[in-house]
Parts: C-alpha cells; structure tokens; sequence
C-alpha cells in the first residue's frame, strides 16, 4: 500500500528534540501531526510558568505560557491518537519529579479538579492564622495535565461536569491567583495556575457528548484541534525499537528545558513578521471557526515558544521560528477548521454533514443518486434529504452544477484559508 505523506511533515524541524523524537517514533503506525503535537504539549507542561511572554504590555495582554491544549482527533482506530500520547507520557515518567509534569485523570468534577491542582486546602481563614512570611511555602502551584485517551469524558454533559467549561476558560490564560468560590464549598486558592490538555477523542463522540455552553464564550477556540489528514496511512509489520542511546538524549533533553527559567523576547525581525501576519488577516466569518481563527495568534506564539525552546533552548523568538509554526499551524487547518465545525453542529443535523462527506472527494460533482447511495443510513424520514439539500444550497455550503447532461450535479463550495501573508 503506497503511504501518503501528512502535511506536516514538510514544516517538522530539522534539528533539536523534534527531530530526536520523530527518529525515536520513526518505526510506529502513529499519526506524525499526532506524534508532533504530543511531544509539543509536553514540553509546554515540563516548562510550566517558568518561561513566559510578553507580547505587550501586561496592563494590556496577560503574559502568554506555553500551556498549549492539545486535542487529537480521529475515528475510531485510526492514527493511533491514544497511543501517540502514551508514548510522550510514558517517556516524561522517567523524569525526576521536579521535573516531570503532574498528571491529572480525565474524569474529575469541577470541584475535584481544583483540589487535585491545589494540593492543600488554602481557605481564607487558613491563610489568616499563617505567618505571613511563611504563606509562600504553602501558596503550591496549581500546575498539572488534563490528560484522557476520550475527552469527552472530562467535558461531558453530566450533572457533576457542571461548571467544567467555565472553570476550564477561566484557569487558561494561566492566572496568579484564582478563587474557587463558584465552584467548590468554601474559598479555595490556587496560585501559579498553569494547566495543559494532552487528550483524545473521535468526532462522534465529541459531538454528541459537549454541552451546548462549550460553543459560548470562546471555550473551543482556546483548544488546539489536530485532526486526522484524510487519506494518510501507515502500515508497519514489524516495528523496529529505537535506536540505542536515543531515549537517554531526549531524556536530557527534557530535562534542561525543565531548567530554564525567564521572560521569551523577540527579535526585531520576529516582531515585524507576526505584525505583517496578523495585520493582513481576513475578517473572520461569524461561528465556531471564526473564534478559532481569532486566537489563531496566541496558538501560532505558544507553539513558537515551544518549538524555540526545543531547538536550542534560547529564549529569543526568531522570524524563522514564527514562520515555521505559521506553517505547521497551516498544514493542520484544513482538517482543523473543518472538524471544529463538525463537532460543533447539532447531532440531529449530522445528515446535511453526511451529504457534504459524499462530495469530499470529487472534483466533477455527485449525483443526487449517489449522494443518497452514502447517506441515507441517517435519514429519519423521506423528505428529510430535499430539506437537507436544499438548506446546504441556501447557505452555500454546496451548489449545483450542470456538465450537460440531463443528471443533477452537486459539489461543495470551496472555502478558502488564509495561512500565509
């Protein structure tokens, strides 16, 4: 079977841990956006709130860490999504705990999740009786990974996931400090918070499990969706363990990055680059993909702090830096942007996905027939498939086409992407 190439692979660094580590997955079935994405929110976890920066002035942007929440997406069995993050996670336990990220289970209540973070109860009657000078040994980080092979679990729509979306927006942005008063009994603190996502999931059940509030107030667009390229794959009989020596390199090359601490600059040139990109963005559409679209800058700085980081572990941001997550950002787009809004419409509209699904892969439009041939599996009724056409052609998500020939034609309407300046 003739293997298609993932379109990441053309922007994936040549030098640094990147490389170490796509040597060391090298001889696996695992996706390598899935393999690169793992390894870069790890090393956002290792990294914590030591590294930060400053884009302006704090008055004006809070400081940016590089928490990325990475979340894989593909169907069932394909990819191996799971095992590309067990692999980044089974190679951070045989860091030093001072070193090693803390991880934490998907399945947690709200208020569960704080206490897990917190590490002891800091109430505000606690914090009173303690000397003051002794208070920072037990204002602990609140610092840790959300991780879950099916994410849908921790973001489910269960009664004790309540308040899960709004505590999850809240703690992004990586605050000082954070009161815990709408959540848990009592005042809990939690100082330093910094948290990641390193999870998974298929399409159909993060649609079907996500509560409507996910959708509101910019919970989705703070995820960092990397979904399956369409048509990749990878058959490997008989996979080939790492080369000798090259776990202990990345190992050590974790851990000096465990050790750096201070504020990320950018050079002049650095500067200019994301200037001219973000000034020459499109207007964003209205829905889900425009929130995207709109934080897009704070993914594209985190993932170049973290690719800096790994390189050389210098804390200067380059233009060439910048331009390379601008790339591997855009390689994933396609599949990203229309996942988003997949995962996004309601499960009982999931027969107008289906008749989009059937014109995916022509080029010439598919007939009425075989559009029905793919979907009607998922129709409730008869005339739900006239209502389902006729609804995608008035939002002009697909049109008809004529080729002279008495047959109606239909094929999807092209949406065009802005990656580059």
């Amino acid at each position: 079977m003739l293997e298609v190439k993932d379109a990441i692979e053309s922007f994936l660094p040549t030098e640094g841990l990147f490389t170490l580590y796509k040597e060391y997955t090298q001889s696996t079935q695992m996706c390598p956006r899935f393999n690169f994405f793992s390894l870069a929110a790890l090393i956002g976890a290792i990294i914590k709130r030591k590294v930060s920066f400053q884009r302006s002035s704090y008055a004006l942007f809070p400081p940016l860490f590089p928490n990325i929440w990475v979340i894989l997406l593909a169907p069932q069995g394909k990819g191996n999504k799971s095992s590309a993050l067990r692999v980044a996670k089974n190679l951070s336990l045989k860091l030093s705990s001072k070193d090693a990220p803390k991880f934490l289970a998907a399945k947690l209540t709200p208020e569960a999740l704080v206490k897990a973070m917190a590490g002891r109860i800091l109430t505000e009657e606690v914090i009173d009786k303690v000397d003051k000078n002794l208070l920072h040994i037990l204002k602990k980080s609140a610092q840790g990974v959300l991780y879950g092979s099916e994410l849908g679990v921790l973001l489910g729509k269960e009664k004790y996931n309540t308040g899960m979306i709004a505590l999850l927006t809240d703690l992004y942005d990586c605050p000082t400090e954070w009161s815990s008063d709408t959540v848990t009994r009592g005042d809990q603190k939690l100082y330093n918070v910094c948290i990641s996502i390193m999870g998974a999931s298929t399409p159909d059940w993060m649609q079907s499990m996500l509560p409507t509030d996910a959708f509101k107030g910019g919970f989705m667009s703070r995820l960092l969706f990397v979904a399956f390229p369409e048509g990749w794959n990878r058959r490997i009989a008989d996979p080939l363990p790492p080369p000798e020596g090259l776990e202990e390199k990345l190992l050590q090359g974790l851990v000096k990055i465990a050790q750096l601490k201070g504020d990320m600059s950018w050079t002049k040139d650095a500067k200019q680059f994301f200037s001219d990109w973000y000034m020459n963005l499109p207007n964003s559409d209205l829905g889900v993909k425009a929130s995207y679209l709109e934080r897009k800058q704070d993914h594209l700085l985190k993932l170049a702090m973290i690719l800096q980081i790994a390189q050389d572990c210098s804390l200067t941001m380059t233009k060439e830096t910048l331009a390379q997550s601008l790339h591997i950002l855009g390689a994933i787009e396609p599949e990203t942007l229309r996942m988003i809004e997949y995962i996004s419409i309601d499960p009982r509209m999931r027969i107008c996905q289906r008749i989009m699904e059937s014109m995916e892969s022509s080029s010439k439009g598919v007939s009425e027939a075989e559009i029905l041939d793919y979907s009607w599996r998922w129709l409730a009724r008869a005339g739900e498939f006239d209502e389902a056409i006729r609804l995608l052609l008035r939002t002009k998500k697909i049109e008809m086409i004529t080729d002279g020939s008495r047959e109606v034609k239909y094929q999807l309407v092209k949406e065009k992407v802005n990656n580059e300046l």
